[in-house]
């Protein structure tokens, strides 16, 4: 198979100091000026508040443009035809885009997470029915760390698409806790009982007060909504200080915890009752 080098040839025979010089010239020029730019823009990048990984991608997506802006003045000095090159590299590009579009949009939607912050690192957060500790903030994928210390990889698509919750932000958090209690107990009694006990905790705070109240009378107990406010930082440790208690609490306090049931009441009937009836 015969190689044509003839437009390879032809492109180095028209190189002459006279063209080599002038593109040298502009090449070592343009590099320098990126790099001042780039200087610039670190120093100002890191005066903000901006995320470490949305600020290198910063760096990284204007060197790109600079680099392909001095390519292209060298191209030109070397008398390549530039608009042919833009025409080939734009369709190259197309073609590339269409065949990584689902990894473009998870970088910008990664782009998008980084600016808005919705949540950073070290947040306790459900994205999506999945909750977890975020542990990164990738480009592709947002890392969670479960409760079961399972490393989750969700897409940044995914995350930016979805409803996230965020438990860390603010800085006190509330408590709904229902409690399912039989009708034999006084609701009054239960109420002063269970506000009572959530009120000692020592990491329940006085202000607002806890709440305890009827919430719903069901078929076989009634229900009762227990409402406090905490830390949000000790959160998980009030909730199980206060459930681990309970069945203590209510042996002490005489008060029976109930479960769906039926209850079946038969009465015995004589035979001569029942023919009674039936005539």
């Amino acid at each position: 198979m015969n190689l044509d080098f003839s437009a390879v040839t032809e492109f180095f025979g028209r190189l002459t100091l006279s063209t080599l010089l002038p593109a040298l010239i502009y090449l070592i020029a343009g590099l320098v000026i990126s790099k001042l730019i780039l200087s610039v823009l670190n120093r100002s990048l890191n005066k903000t508040k901006i995320d470490v990984t949305l600020h290198k991608f910063l760096i990284t997506a204007v060197r790109l443009v600079l680099h392909f802006i001095v390519f292209m003045i060298v191209a030109g000095a070397l008398g390549i035809q530039v608009t042919s090159l833009v025409a080939i590299l734009s369709v190259a590009g197309l073609a590339i885009s269409l065949s990584i579009q689902n990894l473009l949009s998870n970088v910008l939607s990664g782009l998008m997470l980084l600016s808005i912050k919705p949540f950073k690192v070290g947040d306790y957060v459900d994205v999506g029915g999945t909750g977890g500790f975020i542990k990164e903030i990738g480009f592709v994928h947002t890392k969670i760390l479960s409760f079961e210390n399972i490393i989750i990889y969700i897409p940044n698509s995914d995350v930016s698409n979805g409803k996230i919750m965020n438990y860390s932000t603010e800085k006190k958090r509330r408590f709904n806790l229902n409690f399912s209690v039989s009708y034999e107990c006084p609701p009054e009694k239960v109420r002063k009982t269970l506000l009572e006990y959530v009120s000692s905790h020592p990491l329940i705070d006085k202000d607002p007060a806890p709440f305890v109240a009827v919430s719903n009378y069901k078929e076989s107990s009634i229900e009762y909504v227990v409402r406090a406010w905490s830390d949000s930082s000790v959160y998980w440790d009030v909730y199980w200080d206060i459930y681990n208690g309970l069945d203590d609490l209510f042996k002490k306090n005489g008060l029976i915890m109930t479960y769906p049931h039926l209850n079946v009441h038969i009465e015995n009937k004589s035979l001569e009752d029942h023919k009674n009836t039936a005539q």
